[in-house]
Order: C-alpha cells, then structure tokens, then sequence
C-alpha cells in the first residue's frame, strides 16, 4: 500500500512523506497531536516527528490549545491545504485501479470499516 501511494503522490510532484499526516488534518481539520496519532495509530513520539517535520516545510501551524493550555492545536497553512489537494488525482487514481482489481469494493470497503470498529473495540476492553 505504501509503494503504491509515494509511487503515485511522486508521480504528481507530492512529496509523500508525511502525506497521511497532512491528508488528515486537511480532513479533520484543527487537530491535538494525540487525536493525530491515535487515528493514524503511531506512537506519539512518531507523530510527533512527523508533525514537526511539516512544520519545518510550513505544512502544518501549531497553536495553544484554548481548552488545554498544555497541548496544541494542529492546522493546515495555506501551503499546507494546496499540497494536500494536489495529492487528491493520485489517491482517485489509486482507489480506481484497487476497485478494477476488487469483485466487490463496496462490500471490501464495508469490511474494513467494521475491522476497524472491531479493533477501536477491542482496545478499549483493554
């Protein structure tokens, strides 16, 4: 999965490190580095990297959290919002060629999605 995504982010001059960071903040909007961790399910430490790495190519701004004053809040720069939309062409296209290959994508896309909640729940009995 990973190779297909550089290999068509790349091939529309996205950089495509730390793409799912970025793809999701775009998505979720203002964000807790913890939230991003747990939904992309890393360490935070790694998301923590990650995050700053945006930072540092002016993808992603932080700001105090009004909530908590001990956290901060992660949101898309100007920048930040072009590269993610770039990105979309190269995600259509990868959701395209894995439906050609799937017999039943709607039925795939509703399994996952229950995996998904099967695991969510299963933490949390933890």
């Amino acid at each position: 999965m990973a190779q297909l995504v550089e290999q068509e982010l790349a091939a529309d001059g996205v950089d495509p490190n730390g793409y799912a960071a970025l793809s999701l903040v775009g998505v979720r909007g203002q964000m807790r580095l913890t939230e991003l961790a747990a939904e992309l399910g890393m360490p935070l430490t790694t998301a923590s990297d990650v995050v700053r790495r945006l930072e540092t190519r002016r993808l992603v701004k932080r700001s105090p959290n009004p909530d908590d004053g001990r956290s901060s809040l992660f949101a898309l720069t100007a920048s930040g919002d072009r590269q993610w939309r770039h990105g979309w062409p190269a995600l259509q296209r990868i959701n395209r060629a894995l439906e050609r290959h799937l017999n039943d994508p709607d039925g795939v896309r509703s399994a996952v999605t229950d995996l998904g909640s099967a695991f969510a729940a299963a933490l949390e009995d933890e």
